[in-house]
């Protein structure tokens, strides 16, 4: 996107979605590798299969039906909230601490903001929790909202930019996942990418959330400090 063309729609933006785990902490914190460590136990219990077939069945079901989930549903009728509960029961409290400069910086933004995740409502209030950031977010969109399809299946996106009240080309989407800010992409959104870049899908790039202080400085949503 041309720099111009991509400062107006951030000027015209109105809500944003902020994804959860590796995203709004980083990913050094160990919490979605434990996650991703009861994943393949789970699956290795349902299935009887080691670690590398799960790995490759994995890599198949992301990329057929955007999660793990989404092919454990398919093949396996797994019930989700049994898997979201397993994989879920991670001890964030005592992975995670109170990052104030985030919460004073993402609560200076004026749009509507949304928590947008893979994971659960449960999960994502554990993490804010653990991050003294409760309140600071209008709102939260996790699988179950989006009908299990989570992203980025489009009907995920659109659900989440429901939440926000915006249309999909006014709302900002800042993850952490290639496919997810591909798929942002291509139904209209602004795609920030946080973490190391690898590839040319994402409108902008920062290494930290914290970073998108100074990108966003000028526009009229996000007041001073």
């Amino acid at each position: 996107m041309e720099p111009e063309t991509l400062k107006e729609r951030l000027w015209d933006a109105e809500g944003i979605l902020f994804d959860l785990d590796n995203t709004l902490y980083p990913r050094e914190k160990g919490v979605f590798d434990r996650i991703n460590e009861r994943i393949n136990l789970f699956v290795m219990d349902l299935t009887g299969e080691c670690v590398d077939d799960i790995r490759i069945m994995r890599k198949d079901y992301i990329g057929r039906y955007g999660t793990t989930l989404g092919g454990l549903m398919k093949h396996f009728d797994v019930h989700p909230d049994e898997y979201l509960d397993y994989v879920h029961d991670v001890p964030v409290e005592g992975m995670l601490g109170p990052d104030h400069d985030l919460r004073e910086f993402i609560s200076r933004i004026t749009l509507p903001k949304v928590i947008f995740t893979n994971g659960t409502a449960l999960h994502a209030e554990r993490v804010l929790h653990a991050m003294d950031m409760i309140g600071v977010f209008d709102g939260i969109c996790d699988l179950r909202e989006t009908g299990y399809m989570g992203k980025p299946h489009p009907e995920a996106y659109r659900a989440a930019a429901g939440e926000t009240g915006s249309a999909l080309e006014r709302t900002i989407l800042v993850d952490d996942l290639e496919a997810n800010l591909r798929g942002a992409s291509e139904i209209g959104m602004v795609a920030i990418q946080v973490g190391r870049p690898h590839g040319d899908y994402a409108d902008i790039c920062v290494s930290d959330v914290r970073d998108l202080e100074s990108t966003f400085r000028g526009v009229p949503w996000l007041t001073t400090s």
